[in-house]
């Protein structure tokens, strides 16, 4: 067997930098000594060629439990319109395709009255198609045995089927470098495990990395990674590919003794039936809306009214987008949601809170907020996000994303997605979108800007307006560390579409949408303003993706949490980091 101690001696100032070997390097070193071969990756291109050979080449799900939800894969990849989606429209030929998850359709999937789906029992089947890097979302009723709406999403990629999942963990646990790497690594800590042991954590989360075709998404790609010691070891699996795309490192610190996993089937269960399944309503201090938990845009606010006036119809978070460098771009695109039935990496952990905001003693408004989490967080490489909504008595609201660390990284930028469709104005057919730059310039269209230093807003901080025919509406102001809550700034992209009743851009649960790692306006929303088209006289659609930089070190800690010993018992220390801009109505 190769030996391992000289190396794991050599290399210690490698590893003390978080740096890693050149893994065709290593692959050459452990060619003799691994097998390369994953016997899953085998069996998983025999289904292929299958598939693609035959007359209908969708490599179909084959562990679905549920009879309907055989039935609504069944009437799916029957439907035509599905069937011509997995053919190259010139040459004819088949093209790889695989249904990735079926499930009941749930609010989120089915949003408004007018879905067909509002009040029949209906699943929702997705399938990826890896030539196009496209996700095709059907909504399938049982009873009329018939596909109700289609949606196919450009640039995008739905959650992974366990079969996936396998392949991927297989495809890093038989790749040479991956192993030597890790061995070495083991052994210079002290650790006695053997690599081939070792579990990866992340395993079903999208990533990216950079000069490789996993960077833009061009590729579905997911990082298993390996917590060791203080670091923690990125596998970028290429499923498209089906190789490793590269290792990469990252510090996760010292995390103290681990949390003790509890039973959690109980409260999944409750949360579900009552927050997923289930459109909830709340009316107080003069607001009124809906809102329940979405399969994996987190906490959705609908139909939300202020003094009875309309204000937005919808706002969600629709993705996390986690990059831990900006050099090598890469990191996970991570999405909140419910703890049965979803696509969520981070599941609700509890059902939604709601408590008044005091001031001086005096209740001035209410939030509601959800929190998702990982179930081992905060140990390294997991989770915990909210998702937080403010309403203010006069009239004012807040969309609030909060990222409780600890992850996989303690250099990591936190990119949240938000999606707002603005009501149609009181007075008026249409807002019109006015930036402030020196005085208010019209904005006419379709448009994404980077939010500027302190000296590029308004004296009263507003980077945006929202204008009715009378001069109403809304002014937007976007977080520079103003709102005393620990926020250090937004340092926002944000965007402006129109919202068409007649497309399903994010009104129903997203895919996840655009790459983890981008560092520049690419976050997603962008797909939706090629070509631009005129805002005047349309229906606005906000797009709001916060730029959060955690730190772990110590006196500076942001977006971070640890497990402490306290008097003897385990103690969890967060130091949360919170984004989001307040839309204040613009007075006469």
């Amino acid at each position: 067997m190769l030996s391992m101690s000289v190396a794991a001696q050599t290399s210690a100032n490698r590893y003390a930098s978080a740096q890693t070997f050149d893994p065709a390097e290593l692959a050459l070193v452990a060619s003799a000594f691994f097998d390369s071969t994953a016997p899953e990756k085998q069996n998983y291109r025999k289904l292929l060629e299958q598939a693609l050979e035959s007359d209908s080449p969708i490599l179909a799900l084959d562990s679905l439990d549920d009879s309907k939800a055989k039935k609504a894969q069944e009437i799916v990849l029957a439907d035509e319109r599905i069937q011509q989606s997995a053919f190259e429209p010139s040459s004819k030929q088949a093209l790889r395709s695989e249904v990735m998850s079926v499930k009941p359709a749930l609010p989120g999937d089915r949003p408004g009255s007018n879905s067909p789906c509002w009040e029949k029992d209906c699943y929702r089947v997705d399938i990826y198609n890896f030539f196009f890097n496209a996700t095709i979302s059907s909504l399938v009723d049982i009873e009329a045995g018939a596909v109700v709406a289609i949606n196919s999403m450009s640039q995008s990629q739905p959650e992974l089927s366990d079969r996936l999942k396998t392949l991927a963990v297989a495809i890093a646990k038989h790749e040479p470098a991956v192993q030597v790497e890790m061995q070495r690594y083991l052994e210079f800590i002290g650790d006695a495990r053997r690599a081939e042991n070792v579990t990866p954590l992340m395993v079903d989360t999208k990533s990216s990395l950079k000069d490789t075709l996993c960077e833009r998404s061009r590729h579905l790609c997911v990082a298993p990674t390996y917590v060791l010691g203080d670091k923690a070891m990125w596998v970028i699996v290429d499923l498209t590919d089906m190789k490793v795309a590269g290792l990469r490192w990252t510090d996760v610190g010292s995390s103290g003794p681990p949390p003790i996993v509890t039973e959690r089937i109980l409260e999944n269960e409750f949360v579900f039936k009552n927050f997923c399944e289930k459109v909830n309503q709340i009316d107080r201090n003069g607001w009124s809306f809906d809102y329940h938990i979405t399969s994996s845009d987190g906490l959705r606010i609908g139909a939300a009214k202020y003094q009875s006036v309309p204000v937005f119809d919808s706002a969600k978070v629709v993705d996390w987008h986690v990059s831990y460098s900006a050099k090598d771009k890469f990191g996970y695109s991570d999405a909140t949601g419910c703890p049965m039935f979803s696509s969520a990496v981070v599941v609700a952990f509890d059902e939604p809170d709601i408590e008044p905001i005091l001031e001086d003693g005096k209740e001035i408004g209410f939030f509601i907020s959800q929190e998702f989490q990982q179930q081992s967080w905060p140990s390294p490489c997991n989770y915990r996000y909210e998702e937080r909504y403010e309403f203010y008595n006069d009239g004012r609201y807040r969309t609030a994303m909060v990222g409780h660390g600890r992850g996989c990284g303690s250099n990591g930028t936190y990119r949240p997605v938000l999606r707002l469709d603005f009501a149609a104005p009181q007075k008026g057919d249409s807002y019109n979108v006015e930036q402030w730059s020196e005085k208010w310039q019209a904005v006419t269209q379709e448009a994404w800007f980077a939010q500027g230093p302190r000296s590029s807003l308004s004296s009263e901080r507003f980077s945006h307006r929202l204008v009715d025919e009378d001069q109403g509406g809304y002014l937007i102001e976007p977080s520079s560390g103003q709102f005393n809550d620990g926020g250090r700034g937004d340092n926002a992209f944000i965007y402006f579409t129109v919202n068409h009743p007649d497309k399903d851009e994010g009104r129903t649960d997203l895919v996840t949408l655009g790459s983890c790692c981008n560092t520049n306006f690419e976050q997603g929303p962008e797909k939706f303003l090629q070509p631009a088209e005129p805002l005047t006289g349309e229906q606005i659609t906000l797009w709001y993706v916060p730029q959060i930089s955690n730190d772990g070190r110590k006196g500076s800690e942001y977006c971070w949490a640890e497990n402490q010993v306290v008097d003897g018992v385990l103690k969890t220390k967060t130091w949360p980091c919170v984004a989001g801009p307040m839309f204040v109505p613009i007075k006469e």
